[in-house]
């Protein structure tokens, strides 16, 4: 696997460990249909209808950086190795910015070698970056057997998301629940703190931790905004998941498909209740203003030194925790305890993405290496759980997702055997059981995952009975959802707007028609 330079965006950097279960490790080359069961025994053999190739290159763009491009290089080491196919990896923060600016008719990518094509294949994270690249003309249709994977292993609404005026263009890979609330179950069994079961019970456990840290020392909230131009992302899913449990699907599918405006009473009364919930005095460390200029891997530092005790987070936030970092259940069990990436120029070439322990318990909280010696702090015993977002009626809430997908700029036998491969169980299982995401993949076992919060994820997504929501502003024209609403919630946090406000300033740049 070779990989071009990424330019790594700030929201994937920190001390970010690789996951892998101790013990447990997926046959070489396993089927679809046995994702974790021929072993090495198969060889290559289960990979035959793939076909070989000599010296052929699939070129593949993403957003990933890091320990997540470590990860998904590394879950294609026995493609390679079986087809012969050389997968060239770019990573790149502007990864969406280069697409489309290649779709004008511009010789290469922006920011790439001089002469540099569009990549074969793209991981894209925003359905609305499908729907504009198809709207292009610049992606091709997905092949039949892609298309009967997608049948197989996944639920009708992830193949209808990948689809654009009639015509599928691109597949669901990887996934996360982003309507998670983190906390140390330590740190909650020591303040004598309990899970709430209903928004109400969300809202008395807050006013609660303020009242038992008059000082301020400890607030209820954890929160972080600051990931360079991407500033503001974290709002607009707290945004989503308040609507999505106060509100139910109703409101948000009028909003999320913009049959409302952003600024409708719906969006103006959830914005209000973050508000009140996280952002009002004493209920944030440190403040508005630098919970603004935070990122949200400092927002998780600050939650394992106990100076704040919950951080709304998707599912794939264990991969943004502090080295040494425990993921344990709601109990304190089953901890996978996280440890820094050895330094590889190239993990995929190795199939070796890291590792983690996995300790017999956590550790007593006095010996918590990140419990803070001040007095008035929480310890936090180093572990983390997360729990879903409560809803208003204590039933089960939607819970919001955001997915990535697989589009193709160019077709080809080896394109479209690397896509039947990243469409399959086997990768599918491959690449979870490294950690740091989830999938509704169906073919996947979900207790072969290594965290508790990853294996729960996966379990929602693969319920028929989940009410599964995407994430709405992924899915808006990227100068809405991936600008002006991330301004202007920045602007809402600091307080330099109301929630009427930011939301009827981000409604002015919806592109109008004509």
């Amino acid at each position: 696997m070779r990989r071009f330079p990424a330019r790594v965006p700030a929201r994937l950097l920190g001390l970010i460990g690789a996951l892998a279960l101790a013990g447990a490790s997926l046959g070489a080359c396993s089927s679809a249909e046995d994702p974790g069961g021929s072993g090495a025994a198969g060889g290559c053999d289960t990979l035959e209808h793939l076909g070989t190739f000599d010296d052929t290159v699939v070129t593949v763009s993403s957003a990933l950086s890091d320990s997540e491009a470590e990860r998904f290089e590394a879950s294609l080491a026995t493609f390679e190795e079986c087809t012969g196919i050389d997968v060239v990896h770019t990573g790149s923060s502007s990864m969406e910015t280069e697409l489309l600016e290649g779709t004008t008719g511009s010789a290469s990518v922006a920011g790439q070698e001089e002469g540099q094509e569009l990549p074969d294949l793209a991981i894209v994270p925003q359905p609305g970056l499908v729907a504009e690249l198809a709207e292009a003309g610049v992606l091709v249709a997905l092949p039949d057997q892609v298309n009967a994977n997608i049948e197989i292993g996944w639920n009708r609404q992830w193949a209808q998301i990948g689809t654009y005026d009639g015509t599928a263009y691109a597949a669901p890979l990887m996934a996360s629940v982003k309507s998670f609330i983190w906390y140390s179950p330590v740190a909650f069994a020591e303040s004598g703190y309990e899970v709430p079961r209903s928004w109400a019970d969300l809202e008395a456990l807050t006013e609660q931790v303020v009242e038992d840290h008059p000082d301020g020392v400890v607030t209820p909230w954890c929160l972080g905004l600051a990931d360079g131009e991407s500033t503001g992302w974290t709002m607009t899913d707290w945004l989503e998941d308040t609507m999505l449990a106060t509100q139910g699907p109703g409101p948000y599918d009028t909003w999320a498909s913009h049959q409302s405006a952003l600024d409708d009473p719906s969006a103006v009364r959830a914005l209000t209740a973050v508000d009140d919930l996280v952002l009002a005095d004493g209920h944030v460390d440190g403040g508005r203003q630098a919970a603004a200029a935070r990122s949200v891997e400092e927002a998780g530092s600050a939650l394992l030194e106990g100076r704040c005790l919950m951080l709304h987070a998707s599912s794939s936030f264990e991969t943004m925790l502090p080295e040494g970092t425990m993921v344990t259940d709601a109990d304190g069990d089953s901890p996978v305890a996280y440890s820094t990436p050895r330094d590889t120029e190239d993990v995929g070439s190795t199939g070796d993405a890291g590792s983690a322990e996995v300790p017999s318990q956590v550790p007593s909280p006095a010996a918590s290496p990140t419990a803070s010696s001040a007095s008035t702090t929480v310890r936090t015993g180093a572990a983390v759980s997360a729990f879903l977002t409560p809803s208003a009626d204590r039933s089960a809430a939607p819970v919001l997702v955001g997915s990535d997908y697989l589009v193709a700029l160019a077709q080809g036998e080896a394109q479209a055997a690397l896509m039947d491969y990243l469409t399959s169980a086997h990768w599918a299982q491959e690449r979870a059981s490294l950690g740091g995401v989830a999938t509704a993949h169906q073919g996947v076992d979900a207790s072969q995952i290594p965290s508790d919060v990853a294996q729960r994820a996966t379990t929602l997504l693969q319920s028929r009975e989940t009410t599964v929501r995407m994430d709405a502003s992924d899915s808006m024209p990227a100068v809405v959802g991936a600008g002006a609403l991330w301004t202007d919630l920045t602007r809402w946090t600091t307080g330099e707007l109301s929630p009427k406000e930011a939301l009827s300033s981000a409604e002015k740049s919806w592109p109008r028609e004509g």
